[in-house]
């Protein structure tokens, strides 16, 4: 069952999607318009995945929808990448979060080729509350 993501997933072309697992997960085709100059995926196109799937647990957890604006903010992203894509390859991010404080959160994330590891994050949210 796939969901509407952000406004900047649903522009890199990215959907939000179920798989009966436990959690949320996000798809990917790699199109031309996401390589670098080489023709493989562009580093940012697998960041902005990461990171994308990392807040998409920390909504999960808090109940919101992938849509919604969650109290989250970004303040730090490790990226290692292990293996590279190319256009028409099918990329699949999930995460899941690590520990969630009243004021700062922290989550891993991974994308996968089928059975092949693409690129595995680690980041660090700051919560804000109203």
């Amino acid at each position: 069952m796939t969901e509407k993501g952000s406004a900047f997933l649903d522009l890199m072309g990215g959907e939000v999607f179920r798989d009966g697992s436990q959690g949320v997960k996000i798809r990917l085709t790699i199109e031309p318009h996401h390589t670098n100059p080489r023709g493989v995926m562009h580093g940012g196109v697998v960041a902005s995945l990461l990171d994308e799937a990392a807040a998409l647990a920390i909504k999960e957890l808090l109940g919101l929808r992938p849509q919604d604006s969650g109290p989250h903010l970004l303040v730090e992203m490790n990226v290692s990448f292990l293996a590279a894509a190319r256009p028409g390859d099918t990329l699949e991010a999930e995460a899941s979060v690590l520990r969630m404080g009243r004021r700062v959160a922290f989550a891993e994330a991974q994308v996968h080729r089928g059975k092949t590891l693409i690129a595995k994050g680690r980041f660090t949210f700051v919560m804000q509350h109203d």
